[in-house]
């Protein structure tokens, strides 16, 4: 059983070279790296170049996006992939423990028939979650996680080495290629950036592949670290509206239109996209407002 690890980047070269420095340290090491750089301005094509000469780089021109460099790396990938050969999904804003590979390895070959993603834990504290895992109501929107209130330690202990959820993100997902052959690519033209990877975890779901989160092997995450987020970033007016129409941001109703329609259960779609809407703006206006209170009260001291 192989692997092979795409990664699409665009700038944030030392992103990319700490991501790189942990995969050199697995204690496992039948892998081939992929690398889709997607119109970098910064040096990354020559540090590349210099620096990790046995990885595939493939290029693209900055309009690419996530999904779309995905795709490239997968045209190179599956020509070249076995039947049991696994596609680790990976950002450059992550890094990895070294016995990350081996212990997902070992979990592909107890769930053979399985996508699993990544427990996601802050860069600065690895016992903190900034991702464990999401389960959805596909008719109502609701959703919680398995390890809500949880740290990385008492997720493991408590939920064991893994645990059954209803998408995955591209932030250290290990697939089957099988996945791949069966149910298609990421979807480019509806989901150019955000929502892909969910998207195609939903899909596999469907083709009869289990979704499963795995506590046992981390990934070292830079949270803060990728697009327009209202809940995670302070936005004036100008910018909160703008992450509801930007490509680069997950509030964008575009991509969320879009998810709804593929994802959620057919008879359920405008009450999953209408719920959707007013969680998202909603969420968004009030965090915001309540953000720029705080600063005005500490400025008042």
């Amino acid at each position: 059983m192989s692997v092979f690890i795409v990664i699409p980047v665009h700038n944030r070269l030392e992103f990319t070279r700490a991501c790189l420095a942990s995969l050199g340290e697995q204690t496992c090491g039948d892998f081939q790296i992929v690398v889709i750089d997607d119109g970098s301005t910064d040096g990354t094509h020559a540090a590349l170049a210099a620096e990790h000469p046995d990885v595939v780089v493939l290029w693209g021109d900055g309009d690419l996006w996530w999904t779309g460099a995905m795709n490239k790396g997968l045209a190179w990938v599956l020509p070249r992939a076995g039947a049991d050969d696994h596609l680790l999904v990976l950002n450059n804003d992550t890094a990895l423990p070294p016995d990350y590979l081996q212990t997902m390895l070992d979990l592909a070959r107890s769930h053979p028939r399985a996508l699993l993603g990544s427990v996601a834990v802050s860069w600065d504290d690895h016992e903190r979650i900034v991702d464990g895992g999401v389960c959805i109501d596909w008719r109502t929107t609701r959703s919680m996680s398995p390890a809500a209130g949880l740290t990385r330690s008492q997720a493991f202990e408590r939920l064991g080495d893994t645990a059954p959820v209803s998408v995955l993100s591209g932030r250290g997902t290990l697939i089957p290629v099988e996945a791949f052959r069966r149910v298609g690519l990421y979807d480019r033209q509806r989901l150019p950036h955000y929502g892909a990877d969910w998207e195609f975890a939903r899909r596999a779901q469907r083709a009869g592949f289990e979704l499963l989160m795995s506590y046992g092997a981390p990934v070292y995450s830079h949270e803060d670290a990728t697009g327009l987020h209202p809940s995670k970033q302070t936005l004036d007016a100008r910018q909160l509206l703008r992450a509801y129409f930007d490509m680069r941001s997950p509030s964008n109703l575009r991509t969320r239109w879009w998810f709804a329609q593929l994802c959620a259960e057919p008879a359920f779609v405008p009450l999953f996209f209408a719920v959707d809407v007013l969680r998202v703006v909603g969420g968004g206006v009030r965090r915001q407002t309540a953000a720029r209170c705080r600063k005005a009260l500490c400025q008042g001291r």
